[in-house]
């Protein structure tokens, strides 16, 4: 069953030119031609880096015994982190006990990343790989070994390249990998999409989500959580599993924590690192092992091992399997300074607009060569999704050619466009709820739904991966614009509802929420790279799939119910179907009450418990505040976890700043003239805060968030509307004249 799409998908834009899809680009030039989504589509929702690296493990296996066949063909993958020995395998013995490989381990098949990449090249698959390169001085911030990863990949399938052009000179450009620069800006913007397309013999496939390629993502299967992926399995097959099977949140990931492995110099250069019989190392003879990995978790909320990780991604057939392809063929030719592997000595990445590229055949002529046209792929026979694609694509001012030259910003405004148009239920998994300008649309609809019906949930990390401080802050501020004037009292909030992820049994019970999804009504659901955040609308290369199918949707929230809340049934009694509506109010009281279940998965977020004290201080005659903030804490065990979070006793989470309490230090000291600078801290010592530029950078003039169109009077759609999502959308596609859009600045 599949709503109207008109009401839930972007349209073109009457300004012509394909917008607001970025000009000169495959979508663009559909307008005329036919609508901007593909139709006859199978979509599988994939709950848990479990899932999603087993099924993206099976489809690559499946275009390898393809070529062995003698049907070629090229698998294309996009990704913000690749991490070479992130192990996807299930029939090799160290799976099941959820451990680390042993030296003495040998693998029946290598299913590590790099083992995959070797042997897709030794099939005789083409192979191309795009990943983002932090420039040289994100070393600094602790990006050493993700810089050092990605040239390592590079610089393993150069040398096989060379090797296999040994016996067939056409291997020259069987494996090209791509280190991408070409960025908003040099210092913090990222390529943060994750996307893979399979096109070999008759494996015609594609992946979209929020999954890397990389450590801690896969939460495995242990001998007290039995879990075997099956590939054939439709979504019913999985409801139906979900039903008899142990919850999706299983033992964790042994490669992360203290367990991530790494590749060590020295005369082997594989060392923890099971090899198979049917695949040559050769290529790695030559290349120095890469730096040891960090933990992507905090020890003290995540635990030390076997670390949880929540991610939910999209596998994808039918016609958007082209339209992936082709977006990932505009990425691929977008402007750059272009390089090949020549240009190595890993000095010169200190800038943004370059890409260096491990062949010299991806260049021609002092540019990017351009890859195969994508070929149509067939509608599935019953396939009933509809699938949309957005993206952000950040201004680069550098940029000298189509596409892209006025950017693009869809998944902005496709997700303001579905805040407008859900009337029951927004429901959110998000790594990153930062964006004001979304909190404030959020509010606005909830206050002004008169039959009070729209709700929100979210779902968080109770914790920050990195600079909690900032992070915590940022989510901070979102949380109060979304609640604002909706209180009803301590942690209780109008048609509202936080929460993080908990696990009800584990010491340290903190479950990392990395998931980019929302589900709107029953009727949409979008998942992808893109958080709630200034960043990823504007800055950051982002790509989501927002897939209209009202019968998947539905058995989406199922599966997640039975996640979340292992021991409660289904509310069942939910008219999901009535033509009045109301279930969203329904569906939401339930939620809030099997939250509260001993072995749910979940806890409120605490946001909203900072306690303050603003006392006068007086220094060099001066009437100065001293401010002394508490912050919320954690749990600080699992019998801790549903009980009333002001009394909560474990890690504290940081989340303030003195400036953040200026308009009441004003009022107790009765002192309207107080500056920010007579804030004093009391006891401690906070830390200067990340500016905006660098923590939540955009490639857009941020005045946009404060101003409405200059010519908005009359200006049909407007929505007057300072600092909401919805009037930021407007300004950047219809605010502007001739050649001059004073938005698109950065």
């Amino acid at each position: 069953m599949v709503a109207d799409p008109n009401k839930w998908f972007l349209k073109f834009s009457p300004n012509g030119e394909g917008r607001p899809w970025g000009d000169d680009t495959y979508m663009a030039k559909r307008q005329g031609n036919c609508m901007p989504w593909d139709e006859n589509c199978k979509i599988i929702p994939l709950i848990g880096g479990y899932e999603a690296l087993s099924a993206m493990r099976e489809s690559l296996e499946a275009a390898i015994f393809e070529a062995k066949q003698g049907k070629k063909g090229y698998v294309y993958i996009a990704d913000f982190r690749l991490n070479p020995l992130r192990d996807l395998s299930e029939d090799n013995p160290w799976i099941i006990q959820n451990r680390p490989w042993n030296e003495s381990d040998s693998s029946i098949k290598d299913q590590t990343m790099l083992g995959f990449i070797l042997r897709l090249m030794q099939a005789g698959i083409n192979i191309r790989i795009l990943l983002w390169l932090p420039i040289r001085a994100s070393i600094i911030a602790g990006l050493g070994s993700h810089i050092s990863d990605h040239f390592y990949i590079a610089e393993v399938v150069s040398k096989e390249c060379e090797r296999l052009c040994k016996n067939d000179p056409s291997a020259k450009d069987r494996g090209v990998v791509a280190l991408d620069m070409r960025m908003a800006s040099p210092l913090t913007s990222t390529h943060h999409q994750k996307m893979m397309v399979i096109r070999v013999g008759d494996v015609n496939v594609a992946y979209c989500g929020g999954v890397d390629l990389a450590f801690t993502r896969r939460d495995t299967p242990d001998g007290t959580h039995p879990y075997v992926y099956d590939p054939n399995a439709t979504l019913d097959d999985l409801l139906v599993l979900m039903q008899s099977n142990p919850p999706q949140f299983l033992g964790g990931d042994w490669q992360s924590g203290k367990n991530v492995p790494h590749v060590f110099d020295g005369e082997d250069k594989t060392h923890r690192w099971p090899k198979s019989l049917d695949t040559i190392y050769d290529a790695l003879k030559e290349v120095s092992g890469p730096l040891r990995p960090e933990p992507d978790l905090p020890k003290e909320v995540y635990g030390d091992d076997n670390q949880i990780w929540h991610d939910q991604h999209l596998q994808l057939q039918g016609p958007i399997i082209r339209t992936l392809e082709e977006q990932f063929c505009e990425r691929w030719q977008d402007w750059g300074k272009v390089h090949d592997s020549g240009f190595w000595g890993r000095l010169h990445f200190n800038s943004n607009n370059q890409i260096i590229f491990s062949s010299k055949t991806a260049i021609t002529d002092d540019d990017v060569t351009r890859l195969n046209e994508p070929k149509e792929v067939d509608p599935v026979p019953g396939g009933s999704s509809l699938v949309q694609m957005w993206r952000t694509i950040p201004l680069r001012t550098e940029r000298r050619r189509p596409p892209f030259m006025r950017g693009e910003f869809t998944i902005m405004a496709g997700i303001a466009n579905a805040c407008q148009a859900a009337d029951d239920l927004i429901w959110i998994f998000d790594q990153y709820f930062f964006s004001r300008p979304l909190a404030r649309l959020l509010n606005h609809r909830i206050k002004n739904d008169k039959e009070k019906k729209l709700c929100v949930i979210l779902v968080l990390p109770p914790y920050a991966d990195n600079h909690p401080r900032e992070v915590h802050h940022a989510r901070k501020l979102a949380l109060n614009d979304l609640t604002d004037g909706l209180t009803l009292g301590s942690g209780k909030f109008e048609r509202v509802g936080v929460y993080n992820l908990w696990h009800p049994s584990r010491i340290t019970g903190g479950i990392y929420c990395h998931a980019k999804v929302q589900m709107y009504d029953r009727s949409l659901l979008v998942c992808g790279s893109a958080n709630l955040n200034r960043r990823s609308f504007t800055c950051d290369s982002e790509l989501d799939c927002a897939v209209l199918d009202e019968v998947l949707v539905l058995k989406h929230y199922r599966r997640l119910w039975r996640v979340l809340f292992p021991d409660i049934a289904w509310p069942s009694q939910i008219n999901f179907n009535d033509p009045n509506g109301g279930w969203g109010r329904q569906f939401f009281d339930a939620f809030e009450n099997a939250a509260k279940s001993q072995n749910s998965y979940l806890i409120p977020d605490p946001w909203w418990n900072a306690d303050k004290q603003i006392k006068p201080i007086s220094i060099d005659g001066k009437n100065k505040a001293a401010v002394e903030i508490r912050p919320p804490r954690l749990p600080a065990d699992p019998a801790e976890a549903r009980k009333d979070p002001s009394n909560w006793t474990g890690v504290a989470r940081e989340q303030d700043y003195e400036e953040d309490y200026l308009e009441d230090a004003r009022g107790t000291l009765k002192n309207p003239l107080l500056e920010e600078d007579d804030l004093l801290s009391l006891g401690k010592k906070y830390l200067a805060k990340i500016e905006d530029s660098l923590f939540e950078p955009s490639s857009l003039n941020t005045k946009i968030e404060s101003e409405i169109c200059p010519k908005s009077i009359g200006v049909f759609g407007d929505p007057e509307a300072p600092g909401r999502l919805d009037e930021i959308v407007f300004l950047i596609e219809n605010c502007g004249h001739g050649d001059k859009w004073p938005w698109r600045v950065p």
